[in-house]
């Protein structure tokens, strides 16, 4: 396991190892921020080896992934993020979201707090 990077056979990626955000929150605004010819290179790159990713991560439970797999993990959530951007909107400016610092992500302890209030009334 590496301390800081990612895991062996994923080395070509580390480049991209400021797209290893750990919320949806971040992800977005990094996608926000990143120029759209970045964005390319890195959903281009990403792409070309997600079949390996996911293989790879799908070796452990999400909830029980070493370090180095999880920052992978993030870097593949993060091409997640970017796919519309790239596949479909093809400029940052076509998209019609919610901006970053006004999008507040699903969080299911939230929710399932918020169910158990509403089922108990």
């Amino acid at each position: 396991m590496n301390e800081h990077g990612l895991p062996a056979g994923f080395s070509d990626l580390e480049r991209f190892m400021d797209w290893s955000l750990p919320t949806e929150r971040e992800r977005m605004v990094k996608r926000e921020l990143t120029p759209i010819p970045e964005t390319v290179a890195f959903h281009a790159a990403l792409l070309a080896r997600m079949e390996a990713i996911v293989e790879y991560l799908n070796r452990y439970p999400y909830a029980d992934l070493p370090p180095d797999a999880q920052r992978l993990c993030n870097i593949a959530l993060s091409m997640v993020e970017v796919a519309s951007l790239v596949e479909i909107y093809k400029d940052p400016a076509n998209l019609f979201t919610v901006e970053a610092d006004r999008f507040v992500p699903y969080e299911p302890a939230l929710a399932h707090k918020l169910q158990s209030k509403r089922n108990a009334a």
